[in-house]
């Protein structure tokens, strides 16, 4: 076959997804998956039927959509991050909030999005993701980190926000929005009124930020296509067994997160069974893992942190709505940590220990500016790619199956806001005890 012919055959793909959407109207998640689908098999084809020089003919206009749609998701970091960031600090009403229920439970999430991006790197090296499909010629990209951690932390403080913004140098920049943040909830406990213009002109932006950025998701399976068919014309089969591997590891590592970690948070610091807080968590779990959507299902959180976990409503209502848009262990700790080892693997870049270290504090800040961002785990993991200077193309593919792993991951940010609920309560005294460990879950799920 010509070029011409491959070439047309991969825009016959695309017109594909196109009627998929318009006429058949089938989920965005299934979408994507097609994409992945239909990219692997056109990616198989070129890869044993094309000549030589048709597929990289071929593979260079493939890469227009699939390196375009990298290229727009690059675009949305710079508005998105210190933009969430702020306005989610502004959630906060004043600095006694701050001090005392904000400083809990912030630190808690901190700490928890820390231990989730260190499992993700651990658990993901383990597996060895996306070392089966090595990518000759993008290895040779050099990522933007120093060797020395000192002098990479000391690089994290904003001398200069602007700059920091023109570089894509993401942690000066996401550190100059926790000053802004605390900064202007201090002014708001002084005089609300006088952050009130910005806080308007912040959420407006926001939301126009949002849009923009749903704009953006909304061609991500042409995108994923694209990225699909460039990798697989010229790695065969190794993807697909690494997107499989891939997707084993993120949930095992949710579950460890779930388990281990926010379990031995339970039994330390609440002195409660993690059997039993499961058990009157599943409601919320169970709405988690299949909606997909730690905001859908917040009203559920709410109610079960308050009727079965017996936490006073004043903390769950605050920690509630705060945990479902700043507490991201599993889209912002766990994901980005494993996809950023998978791209290291997939184009051949030997990490160094500060890059390590990097992926975790980026990681764990990045998750912080949530903001209930559309696919924030593309998002987060965007901005950790970009700092860490790994080839954020590993995104698009990882994107295809990315409606699996969605669940787990949402199942584990809202059971972190039930343990970070029930912890809070039991340091300030508003944990009911002896109503959770004596109530009868089995009536309770019964009615």
């Amino acid at each position: 076959m010509s070029t011409f012919l491959w070439i047309f055959g991969f825009v016959l793909l695309l017109a594909v997804l196109v009627v998929l959407k318009r006429k058949f109207h089938l989920p965005f998640s299934t979408r994507v998956f097609i994409a992945l689908l239909l990219g692997a098999a056109f990616g198989m084809a070129l890869f044993f039927l094309a000549t030589a020089e048709a597929n990289q003919n071929v593979r260079r206009w493939v890469s227009l959509v699939g390196y375009g749609y990298v290229d727009l998701l690059r675009m949305l970091i710079i508005p998105l991050v210190p933009t969430s960031i702020i306005a989610g600090l502004l959630k906060l009403s004043s600095t006694d909030e701050l001090k005392q229920m904000g400083s809990r439970t912030i630190g808690i999430f901190l700490f928890t999005a820390t231990i989730a991006g260190i499992i993700g790197l651990v658990i993901a090296s383990i597996f060895s993701v996306g070392s089966g499909m090595v990518i000759p010629e993008l290895a040779s990209r050099e990522p933007n980190t120093v060797s020395n951690v000192f002098s990479q932390f000391r690089n994290f403080i904003p001398s200069n926000f602007v700059k920091a913004a023109a570089e894509m140098n993401m942690i000066p920049l996401v550190v100059f929005s926790l000053f802004i943040g605390v900064a202007a909830i201090g002014v708001k406990t002084k005089k609300p009124e006088a952050v009130k213009p910005f806080q308007d002109i912040l959420e407006s932006f926001l939301q126009i930020v949002m849009q923009l950025t749903r704009n953006v998701l909304k061609l991500t399976p042409y995108g994923v296509l694209g990225l699909t068919t460039y990798w697989l014309s010229s790695t065969g089969m190794s993807v697909l067994v690494q997107l499989g591997l891939f997707v084993i590891a993120v949930v095992i590592a949710c579950l460890i997160q779930m388990g281990l970690v926010y379990g031995g948070l339970l039994t330390t610091f609440a002195k409660i069974n993690p059997i039993r807080f499961f058990r009157a968590a599943s409601p919320a779990l169970l709405l988690a893992f299949s909606s997909r959507s730690s905001l859908g299902s917040l009203t559920m959180t709410i109610d079960t942190m308050t009727n079965r976990l017996k936490v006073n409503s004043r903390v769950a209502n605050f920690v509630g709505p705060l945990g479902a848009v700043m507490n991201m262990d599993a889209c912002g700790g766990i994901f980005p940590a494993m996809v950023a080892v998978f791209a290291a693997n997939a184009f051949g870049i030997d990490l160094s220990i500060s890059q390590y270290v990097l992926i975790v504090v980026v990681s764990v800040l990045a998750s912080l500016g949530s903001a209930a961002v559309p696919m924030g785990a593309t998002a987060f993991t965007v901005i950790t790619l970009t700092t860490v200077g790994l080839p954020v193309e590993a995104v698009g593919l990882v994107a295809g199956v990315d409606f699996i792993v969605d669940m787990f991951r949402t199942m584990t940010n809202v059971a972190g806001d039930m343990t970070t609920s029930v912890i809070v309560a039991n340091s300030l005294g508003e944990f009911d005890r002896e109503a959770f460990k004596n109530q009868d879950l089995k009536a309770d799920t019964a009615s």
